[in-house]
């Protein structure tokens, strides 16, 4: 059978690869070591996910996890880096927050580093001295895709989008889409408090920007936070 393999970045074309149903997570991640020239050290970090799950035993089968036809799964690499980010989390905009979310329509006069895409868009600010966009708040185009808060920001994923230079994403508006989100976030600013899990049913943006009013929703300490978007809500 046919599936797809991306990487977490979401930029490029997918790798293909013919499989059985029987091929073990670890036959698959050494398939995938030879198209991506990736070395044994990296071997060893590399996992999968795959319809919110994360396959994590190398001797189960693909069809153990529900991978079929033209499935498409998703690449990643646990590090150091990843898991220090995940004990420490990152600030974002409470999206559990529904208070917080605001409808506004399209303006004619909006500054180019305001620009969206359709589906999902990020948003921070650009603190590069020397760009027209320095110290304003700019839109980070992401369009129809899952984005990691936390491991997936870098210097090619989350950039201003007039001078390119890195800008770490605070929170996030959406439109023409269906969206939801999934994360663990730390209840206010006592460690001592339990992280909480929480998450949301595909919520649909129309034709405007539908973005969380930090003042309103506030903004958290995420130990883990995935959005989605996509153009048609996935059947029930």
């Amino acid at each position: 059978m046919k599936i797809f393999i991306r990487t977490n970045t979401g930029r490029g074309r997918p790798y293909e690869f013919n499989v059985e149903l029987t091929t073990t997570v670890k036959e698959l991640k050494q398939l995938t070591r030879k198209k991506t020239n990736d070395d044994e050290d990296a071997l060893k970090n590399m996992f999968f996910t795959f319809d919110e799950d994360i396959l994590d035993e190398n001797d189960e089968t693909l069809a153990s996890y529900g991978v079929e036809e033209e499935s498409e799964l998703e690449l990643r690499y646990s590090n150091i880096k990843g898991r220090n980010l995940g004990a420490l989390g990152t600030r974002f905009a409470d999206v559990n927050n529904s208070k917080g979310l605001k409808r506004c329509a399209w303006s004619q006069t909006a500054p180019r580093w305001r620009r969206t895409r359709h589906g999902l868009c990020l948003e921070g600010t650009c603190s590069n001295t020397e760009c027209e966009a320095h110290d304003h708040n700019v839109i980070i185009p992401v369009g129809y895709k899952k984005f990691d808060i936390l491991c997936d920001p870098d210097d090619t994923t989350t950039v201003c989008p007039v001078c390119k230079n890195f800008v770490q994403p605070t929170n996030c508006g959406f439109n023409n889409c269906w969206w939801k989100f999934q994360g663990i976030k730390q209840e206010g600013d006592d460690n001592r408090k339990a992280p909480k899990r929480c998450s949301s049913e595909w919520t649909q943006a129309d034709n405007a920007y539908h973005y969380f009013d930090q003042l309103t929703s506030g903004t958290v300490t995420w130990k883990q936070l995935v959005l989605e978007a996509v153009k048609n809500k996935p059947a029930s």
